[in-house]
């Protein structure tokens, strides 16, 4: 990214020169696409700057021919647009002090009222400082920032106003720049970034969604606060209806300042925030009620174990019975096996005895985008003294699978489950994790992961999870065979020899055009407001091609309010629709879902359900011949609106529809079939290879061909 001059050397602002691997990543194609449409496309814009071999294109016009042609949306090309704007401003200003004023800005406005920053004053700059200056009068977050910037900036408060407004708000400004830091090349501000996936993580294990149900004053703290991206996690899990007071400690002032403003943008006022410049939070700080936070990074060579564990000791000693700790750090330390009788060994032996650890998780590397040798690893602390099940203690590793949407959910609810009252193992089955005795561990020096030799306790409670699962299975086989009679009657298409005479054929954007199908685009939905709990089901690519479960995916109702006030839900009936990376389409039976970009929505008016009905409309988009993509093809061989469709009669469609839900319903019985007798074999397999699960009685006669009858 450039900037283009109105002379030598004289920098504008307003308008950015981007390359053409910047217009790909401004539209989300890949690079030789870019080449396809200026081969292609007479209008595209022609490069403004640059040369042969490195053109350059007016940022702008590039925009409005992606708008214009339907290749991208406004919210999506604004956003970046903004973006790589402000990131051209780095030969103006270091990126350290750029991501500051532009932060600074962008806190301003919200505590302005989101009134913008440029409003038409001769002298915007000392507008801005005023504002400024009435804001932060003790200068704790935003003063200094933007009173110390350059008069050459004067148009950085006018850019940042075209962020706030194409991110939809301040809070989505401000974790847009928080999420391209590498692009503004701050590497100070990589060093102990958390992706939001393993924040949100941290946020569900800290048990803060519960304990905001009983107390509507919570305190949460982060002893090593760096950028915020812990803490911000937590206000975003919580959301605006709740109110928690937020401290922390962080050596470097710049970072400490960044987190207060990071916070106040997400609606946390400022009285509970105390975010302190320095190494130690002070006890008079007060007793957390959540602790998310990670040991400082500190390289295998200068990285003592010792230290670690005192580290961990030390964060135990400020929780409150009740209460929990949520720690990221080095997996050498925290989970693997140390030397026997070492200091670090004998202290971590000690805490996981005193029984203020109830989980320990081994996470998959690259999860700290400047780390990517870095093996991490979570420990939960929580007090456990009066928990029945006293004495144990959960033990996850997913270093060997990426930490997806379904890892996360599922890791959480392992912990989470573990902790309730009135838990019950031989209830529960635990996705990821395993129990595991506290004396197993201890006995002897070991690591602390799961699938070592076990005590004959930990086998048996491992067993009766499993012999029970093995009986839920067989009683839902039992069933589909009672009624397989019934529901596998022969089937009695009356189909035989056609005419050869194809019906007439058209194609879905026709039939959008004559108002015969209403066409309504997927929402782009942030990595981060996705997951397994929510009010409103995601449908995207992944679950019409079956590579993700429908219902795996989910957005909380305010998250959709507050961030994508365009989005439509759907309607029963509705045919959701995608031809990247692959041509499919399902039927929404039950509506209220959120179709993700860049699948699609096609409804059909009901006065047009005697041509065609959601089923029948989606099988004949699913044969279409046009799904198919050639190999090394950078985009599918037809868009949606390109699809042909075949008109058939309207007696052929309603005996069609008839035939297509009487094949579905045979389908769904199968694949509930085909699912359990696909977990069946794996639980079998596994139990009878680790000894928990055996087999009983003499094989029965009228069995004797390989099955067995009891576990």
């Amino acid at each position: 990214m450039t900037v283009s001059t109105t002379s030598p050397g004289s920098p504008s602002l307003l308008s950015p020169l981007i390359s053409m691997p910047e217009i790909a990543e401004l539209a989300g194609v890949r690079r030789p696409v870019v080449t396809t449409w200026r081969r292609r496309h007479k209008d595209f814009p022609a490069p403004v700057a640059g040369d042969a071999g490195r053109p350059l294109f007016d940022g702008h016009q590039v925009a409005d021919w992606l708008l214009r042609t339907g290749r991208a949306e406004a919210e999506q090309v604004s956003t970046e647009l903004s973006l790589h704007t402000l990131a051209a401003l780095s030969p103006l200003l270091p990126a350290r002090q750029l991501i500051a004023a532009v932060t600074a800005l962008i806190c301003l406005r919200h505590l302005g009222d989101d009134e913008p920053l440029a409003d038409g004053t001769d002298d915007v700059m000392a507008a801005i400082s005023s504002r400024a200056a009435l804001a932060d009068p003790d200068d704790e977050f935003l003063a200094s920032e933007i009173t110390q910037l350059p008069p050459r900036l004067h148009t950085l408060p006018a850019q940042v106003d075209e962020l706030v407004e194409a991110a939809w708000g301040c809070a989505g400004a401000f974790e847009r720049v928080m999420r391209e830091r590498s692009r503004f090349s701050a590497a100070d501000l990589l060093v102990t970034a958390v992706i939001p996936g393993l924040a949100r993580l941290m946020a569900e294990l800290s048990g803060v969604r519960e304990l905001a149900r009983v107390d509507q004053s919570l305190v949460i703290t982060d002893l090593s606060a760096g950028p915020g991206d812990l803490l911000t996690a937590v206000a975003e899990l919580l959301g605006a209806d709740q109110a928690p007071m937020f401290t922390g400690a962080e050596n470097d002032d710049y970072l400490a300042r960044l987190t207060r403003r990071r916070l106040l943008v997400h609606g946390i006022p400022t009285v509970d925030i105390d975010v302190r410049s320095g190494g130690e939070l002070p006890d008079e700080a007060g007793e957390p009620d959540a602790i998310i936070t990670q040991i400082p990074y500190r390289s295998s060579e200068e990285r003592s174990a010792a230290d670690v564990v005192a580290r961990l000791d030390d964060i135990s000693l400020r929780l409150a019975p009740g209460r929990t700790a949520v720690v990221l750090g080095p997996a050498d330390v925290l989970v693997s096996e140390l030397a026997a009788y070492s200091p670090a060994e004998r202290r971590r032996s000690d805490l996981v005895k005193s029984g203020m650890v109830e989980a320990v998780i081994q996470l998959p590397g690259g999860l700290l985008p400047f780390r990517p040798g870095y093996q991490p690893a979570l420990w939960v602390l929580t007090s456990s003294f009066s928990s029945r099940w006293a004495g144990r203690i959960l033990l996850s590793d997913v270093s060997h699978r990426p930490l997806t949407e379904d890892v996360i959910t599922g890791l959480a609810e392992d912990v989470i489950t573990w902790r309730r009252d009135g838990y019950e193992p031989r209830a529960h089955a635990r996705q990821f994790s395993t129990e595991e005795l506290i004396s197993d561990l201890v006995q002897a020096p070991t690591s602390l992961t799961p699938g070592r030799p076990r005590s004959i306790h930990g086998v048996t409670s491992s067993a009766h999870a499993r012999v029970a699962r093995i009986a839920d299975l067989q009683a839902d086989l039992a069933e589909l065979a009672t009624s397989a009679a019934t529901a596998r009657r022969p089937l009695n298409s009356e189909i035989a020899a056609g005419t050869l005479r194809a019906p007439e054929r058209t194609t879905i954007g026709v039939l959008a055009a004559r108002k015969r199908l209403t066409l309504i685009k997927g929402t782009r939905l942030k990595e981060g407001d996705i997951y397994g709990n929510g009010h409103y089901v995601v449908i995207g690519p992944e679950e019409i091609l079956g590579q993700r479960p429908i219902g795996a995916l989910k957005i909380d109702r305010s998250t959709l309010a507050a961030g994508y006030g365009q989005a439509r839900l759907t309607e029963p009936g509705d045919v959701i629709v995608t031809t990247s990376p692959g041509l499919g389409a399902i039927v929404d039976d039950t509506g209220l879902s959120v179709v993700s970009f860049p699948a699609r929505a096609i409804r059909i008016p009901l006065a047009e359900r005697a041509h065609f009905t959601p089923r029948v409309l989606a099988a004949l988009i699913g044969v279409s011949p046009s799904g198919s993509r050639p190999a090394g093809a950078v985009r599918a061989s037809y868009r949606l609106e390109d699809q042909p469709v075949p008109l058939p009669a309207p007696d052929d469609l309603s005996r069609l529809d008839e035939l297509l839900a009487q094949l579905h319903e045979r389908t769904m019985r199968a694949r509930r079939e085909l699912d359990a007798l696909t977990e069946f074999s794996k639980i079998a397999t596994v139990g009878l290879v680790d000894g928990t699960l055996t087999f009983t009685g003499d094989m029965p006669d009228d069995r004797q061909d390989g099955t067995t009858n009891g576990t």
